[in-house]
This record gives C-alpha cells, sequence and structure tokens, in this order.
C-alpha cells in the first residue's frame, strides 16, 4: 500500500532528523566545553538548547525506531500465544500512545495559546519544542495505528532490516 510506504518513509526521515538533532547537540556541547576550557567563553544557551534537541530527537526517531522493531519488549505473551499477543501489545501500545500524543498536542497548544517561553537567556517560546515532541509523538502512535492495519492484512509488522545488500524496503 503506497500510504503505507509514505508513512515509513516519513517516519525514516524524521530519524534521520533526529540523528542530525543529536550530532548538533554533540557538536554544540563540545564548542562549549572548549571555549570555555581555552577561551574562558560560555555559551549560555548551548544547555537549554540541547536539552531540545535531546527530546526532539527522542520523539522524531520513536516512530522508525518502532517500524524497524527496535523498541524494548516483553516478549513472554508473545512466545506463548504470537498473534494474540502481537494484536494485544499493539492495542496496549497504542491506547498508552494515544493518551500521551494527545496529552502532549494539548500541552503544546497551551504553550503557543498563553505564549509561555522558557524564561532562561534564550527565552525560547515553549511552543516550538513542544510541538516538534508532539508532532513526534503522533507520527509514533500512527505507526502503532498501521501496525495493527499490517497485523490485520497478514503483512509483517516490523521491517527486515538486517539485509546488508539490499535496498530499504520502503524505497522501491
Amino acid at each position: 500500500m503506497k500510504i503505507l510506504r509514505a508513512i515509513d518513509r516519513l517516519s525514516m526521515g524524521l530519524s534521520l532528523l533526529s540523528g542530525i538533532a543529536l550530532g548538533c547537540m554533540a557538536l554544540l556541547i563540545v564548542a562549549e566545553i572548549f571555549l570555555r576550557k581555552f577561551a574562558g567563553i560560555s555559551l549560555h544557551y548551548v544547555w537549554e538548547v540541547s536539552v531540545f534537541a535531546h527530546m526532539a530527537a527522542v520523539f522524531l526517531g520513536a516512530g522508525w525506531t518502532l517500524r524497524t522493531g527496535g523498541h524494548i519488549r516483553v516478549t513472554l505473551l508473545l512466545t506463548k500465544l504470537p498473534r494474540l499477543g502481537e494484536w494485544v501489545a499493539t492495542l496496549f501500545g497504542l491506547a498508552i500512545s494515544g493518551f500521551m500524543s494527545s496529552a502532549l498536542i494539548k500541552l503544546a497548544w497551551t504553550y503557543f495559546a498563553s505564549g509561555r517561553t522558557s524564561g532562561s537567556v534564550t527565552d525560547t517560546p515553549l511552543a516550538i519544542p513542544a510541538t516538534i515532541i508532539a508532532f513526534g509523538a503522533s507520527m509514533m502512535t500512527l505507526q502503532i495505528l498501521l501496525r495493527a492495519v499490517r497485523l490485520a492484512i497478514g503483512e509483517a509488522p516490523d521491517l527486515d532490516t538486517t539485509g546488508e545488500d539490499a535496498p530499504a524496503p520502503i524505497m522501491d
């Protein structure tokens, strides 16, 4: 199905963005350490931006991590009742993720409506990082929903990412 592949591509793109955010965060922290040690200069915004980048990276990469089978699982139920266990885990995860996404969307909207800022050196509007985090959480919820769709149509819920020479299945 084209829609499933399109969402997989979006999730993979968000995971790449997640990696870029983590890389930039690391570079900023290294720059802060070197500048403070050797030039006596402190980049006061680094720690705040790093926290925002880290939270964004966690949530932006969550959907792709789920799709590739990277999330931690308790496999006891899956070994005893594989099909039922997958359904129970998927529906339970969907309920939790849906609730979390809804709460994060409401939080982002509250920050937007109130104009609340971080109150620090950068005075970052909290709606910006909250929206990115809510979007990432919503993408994970969507991936869980699509996992249920894949289970219903008999498709494998996880991508096989073990092939070294084969192109990624979402790119064909």
